[in-house]
């Protein structure tokens, strides 16, 4: 890759569309613009105003290609901080294509994936966790992935990082400042005050160390398996979450002896849902393997909903639910049927089942809240901490904690050994803005990107 290199790629997604977008960043970028580009009246353009749009036409020499709306940004107001140019086809594979052609055919090259957003770390427009936040941006499937990807790309982890980075290098002054000068008079922070400035940073860490539990959800989506006996109402359930008739429902028992799956946005998360067949007591030799893929589904699960017939007495299939759950990680427990007559009599005191009807669409709502809050997914709204949902983030964060827990400790020997601690911590820190880097990083980084991002 050379910085010095005009690029080009198509910004928008492969197919038909309404529009199209070829993007250019380097500095060719002006100079191949004016030589395609021809105004509404077929006019030619001696100079391109920064941040204005222009109507006109792409030209093959004197051939038009298609209509066009033209955007020039002059470095450095630009997303790569490079002079760019956007131009905006009619979205016809065939047109982008030859739009494509003609601007590589002037000087531009073609991009690597994520060479824009490589450029815009490269010249210092975003740290190495905002352009991380782009690619998750572009990836998000659900409201809270593209609400935590929006925050990491506008740099709100950043910022919390910044935060601890400014006290750490206030605390290392106070401790170079005593090994350098220590026959000086002038007042340095106490080791009391050094020590609670040292449990603040670990609190913060370790805030944001907990949140990737719910981060890597919101990221990544969650898998939720529906269990529960024959005829419970699974796969009715099922259908109302993923709101259409994905599952076969009727009223024998057994219908349902392989897993169905199906994705939905649920509370602001990606679910990929899994109606199970029924966990019959008795079952003959194809429920049995319909039984062991349940409970293979069950235990690969993030969530488990264990779903019980209100309008039926408990029984040994009930126990085999319970059982199954106690060994998630995460469950839910609902009574289903609550609009028939109830004859379940709840045995479990320690679990609190939530009541719906999956026929009347009561409780399903309550149902949904109460998967996303198990899984530890959805932050509240104006949470004072962002969300980690990267792993290199939290592994960094966890040697940070771990730096300056040693640093604590180190203290006590003295301010030399303690001032090591705090250096490996803003190590760390470079780590996760991306001013200290290797090219494996990054390269596993952009590897992520689409072309034209």
């Amino acid at each position: 890759m050379n910085n010095g290199d005009t690029i080009t790629a198509i910004a928008t997604p492969a197919g038909e569309g309404g529009l199209g977008v070829i993007r250019i960043s380097g500095p060719l970028s002006g100079m191949i613009a004016l030589n395609l580009f021809r105004t509404s009246s077929g006019a030619t353009l001696d100079a391109l105003e920064s941040h204005r749009v222009y109507f006109g036409a792409v030209n093959d020499g004197a051939s038009p290609v298609d209509e066009v709306c033209l955007t020039y940004m002059k470095a450095p107001r630009s997303y790569t901080k490079e002079d760019t140019v956007e131009i905006s086809c009619h979205g016809s594979p065939a047109v982008l294509r030859r739009v494509l052609k003609l601007v590589t055919s002037r000087g531009a090259r073609m991009a690597e994936p994520g060479e824009f957003t490589k450029r815009a770390f490269l010249n210092g427009r975003i740290d190495l966790s905002q352009a991380e936040g782009v690619i998750d941006l572009i990836k998000s499937r659900s409201e809270g992935a593209a609400r935590a990807a929006f925050g990491l790309m506008e740099g709100g982890l950043s910022a919390r990082i910044e935060s601890v980075r400014e006290k750490l290098v206030r605390v290392l002054s106070h401790l170079e400042a005593s090994i350098d000068f220590p026959d000086e008079d002038f007042q340095t922070a106490t080791d009391a005050e050094i020590i609670a400035t040292l449990d603040e940073a670990v609190r913060r860490m370790e805030r944001l160390i907990q949140s990737y539990d719910g981060g890597k959800f919101l990221r990544h989506g969650i898998n939720v398996a529906i269990i529960g006996k024959p005829n419970a109402g699974k796969s009715s359930l099922l259908n109302a979450l993923l709101e259409e008739e994905r599952a076969i429902v009727t009223h024998h028992p057994g219908t349902t002896r392989d897993l169905i799956k199906g994705e939905a946005e649920l509370a602001g998360l990606n679910v990929e849902l899994v109606d199970t067949a029924g966990l019959n007591p008795t079952p003959d030799e194809i429920e049995a393997e319909g039984i062991r893929r349940s409970l293979k589904a069950a235990e690969a699960a993030d969530v488990l909903i264990g779903l019980f017939d209100g309008s039926r007495q408990w029984d040994e299939a009930d126990a085999r639910v319970i059982s199954t759950l106690r060994q998630a990680r995460h469950f839910v427990a609902a009574v289903n049927k609550a609009d028939l007559c109830q004859k379940l009599d709840w045995p479990e005191r320690d679990i609190a089942p939530i009541r719906i009807s999956v026929r009347n669409a009561t409780g399903i709502d309550a149902l949904i809240a109460a998967v996303s809050t198990v899984a530890k997914s959805v932050p509240a709204q104006g949470h004072e901490e962002p969300v980690v949902t990267r792993l290199r983030h939290r592994e960094i964060f966890c040697r940070i904690a771990e730096d300056l827990r040693r640093a604590k400790e180190e203290l006590a020997v003295g301010r030399e050994v303690a001032a090591a601690g705090v250096w490996d911590a803003l190590e760390e820190i470079k780590r996760f803005t991306g001013e200290s880097y290797t090219e494996e990083v990054l390269s596993s980084i952009f590897n992520e990107f689409c072309v034209g991002k």
